[in-house]
């Protein structure tokens, strides 16, 4: 089963029947949370993550999209719950939804909108390597690099499943004399970075497989009509 790395853009205003149709789908817990939302913008980040988890893992095992279901592990990294084999995981920021899948290995992905920031919170959570590599950077490069070094630590959490049991200064990502990105503490895991726009900075992680160069573009009236079939 192949990796692949999907990336959707969150529209600003959804249909009102194709929004009822998308929330009939996820789990009532899901349900829950959306109609509290303040922003509707968010509320359509959360469920859309979850159609779109629920459409592909269908399309890999042959099931119906409503009878996928999932479980968590004692650090909140959801799995498939009748294939806990099949790695995936999704994140979600400003305009995008994200998600890697496929194959057996510990995956992981996370996109951040690179709104503007105090980077003295990099001397507080990164590991003192990557501070240093991210203040010798020019300066109208650090914003981008910070999101970029962040943007990996997450992925890189996200595929080892312990969420912030991990201390984020206790590893470091940084690349190596190819210009290829590793975990100095694992050398086991790949890593991808990239600008998804403008706007956001995509990461992604995995162990042993390489990761795809390329990505897929799902729309939600992609998802709806898969829904629909």
């Amino acid at each position: 089963m192949m990796m692949k790395i999907q990336v959707m853009p969150v529209p600003s205003v959804l249909l009102e029947e194709d929004w009822e149709l998308l929330l009939s789908m996820v789990s009532a817990e899901r349900r829950a949370g959306a109609a509290r939302y303040v922003h509707q913008a968010d509320a359509y980040r959360s469920v859309l993550g979850e159609v779109l988890a629920r459409v592909t893992l269908a399309d890999h095992i042959g099931g119906q999209v409503k009878d996928i279901s999932f479980s968590r592990n004692a650090y909140g990294k959801p799995f498939l719950r009748d294939r806990a084999d099949l790695s995936f995981n999704l994140s979600h920021s400003g305009g995008w939804v994200v998600m890697i899948s496929g194959g057996h290995d510990l995956v992981g992905i996370d996109v951040e909108q690179t709104n503007p920031i105090d980077l003295q919170i990099a001397d507080r959570f990164f590991a003192p390597q990557e501070h240093r590599y991210l203040i010798s950077q020019p300066a109208n490069m650090q914003i981008d690099t910070f999101y970029r070094l962040w943007t990996l630590k997450e992925s890189y959490m996200k595929a080892v499943g312990k969420g912030l049991s991990i201390p984020l200064d206790s590893f470091a990502i940084l690349p190596n004399d190819q210009g290829d990105w590793h975990c100095e503490q694992d050398e086991a895991y790949r890593f991808q970075s990239e600008r998804l726009d403008d706007g956001h900075m995509l990461a992604a992680c995995s162990v042993g497989t390489a990761l795809p160069t390329e990505y897929d573009v799902v729309t939600v009236q992609e998802l709806v009509q898969a829904i629909r079939e």
